[in-house]
């Protein structure tokens, strides 16, 4: 029971020690027993102030962290914006480039998005969206001959390019007499029926003729990448590119005959 006693006096006398250098501190700023105990005070208060600049720094902490995700959020969002804005002046300027093929009459001209394009490397067909096209129409990018229709459905087409060995296109220099055919070997094109005495030059350019009526004349078809002469041969042999860069064209143009749209039923 002394125990007790005793241990409740030294809790009263510190409560009251506390309060009064509590008071002392708040009426007697700058006095002499304000300084006499301020070492107490200060560590009477250090506490709270260890608190308080906890709770500072979890604070700020926390803001930091909620203004570092707005910020990458916003930065993810712009980044995306100018992604789109970079994508959507492609596609403009290859519908532009696209517009320009149109002005060759006697076909009527579709813009045709690209939807896929087939992994095979000997094929290498394409997927468009587009309506209102038949088996055979041609398929042309900015740059050049794409290929042609195979097959159809109610609101796409697959298109055969010119890489498929069954496609021959009929090509010539314009202004020469040149009357070619360019054929698919899967990764290239071979020009076949140039004569010898026909001087070719790497990275000459070969045009549809427009002879069978199936392709539009003076479209670029193919650039030269090598001719050699062949012992006993009339004719030399002609490796050449592709003149037209499909793979990377978002948007590509169908031509379909006019006489073939008006004898529709």
């Amino acid at each position: 029971m002394r125990t007790v006693r005793r241990r409740y006096r030294v809790w009263v006398v510190s409560v009251m020690v506390v309060a009064g250098l509590l008071l002392i501190a708040r009426v007697s700023s700058g006095s002499w027993p304000m300084l006499a105990t301020w070492p107490a005070l200060e560590a009477l208060h250090a506490p709270v102030q260890w608190w308080e600049e906890i709770s500072l720094w979890f604070s700020d902490r926390q803001k930091l962290q909620g203004d570092y995700l707005a910020f990458r959020k916003k930065a993810q969002q712009q980044a995306a914006l100018i992604q789109e804005a970079s994508s959507l002046r492609e596609e403009n300027r290859q519908l532009r480039n696209i517009l320009d093929i149109a002005g060759i009459t006697g076909y009527r001209w579709h813009a045709a998005k690209v939807r896929g394009r087939s992994p095979e490397a000997m094929s290498q067909r394409i997927i468009l969206q587009v309506y209102g096209v038949s088996k055979d129409d041609v398929i042309v990018s900015s740059e050049g001959l794409v290929g042609v229709v195979d097959t159809t459905a109610e609101n796409h087409a697959t298109v055969r390019t010119i890489f498929d060995a069954s496609i021959a296109v009929p090509v010539t220099i314009p202004g020469t007499s040149l009357a070619a055919l360019a054929r698919g070997q899967g990764e290239s094109l071979s020009i076949e029926f140039v004569p010898e005495e026909f001087e070719l030059a790497q990275g000459q350019v070969l045009y549809t003729s427009g002879a069978g009526g199936l392709f539009p004349p003076g479209i670029a078809v193919a650039r030269i990448n090598e001719v050699q002469s062949v012992p006993g041969e009339l004719f030399v042999k002609v490796s050449a590119a592709p003149a037209a860069h499909w793979r990377r064209d978002n948007w590509l143009a169908v031509a379909s005959h006019l006489h073939d749209s008006t004898a529709a039923p």
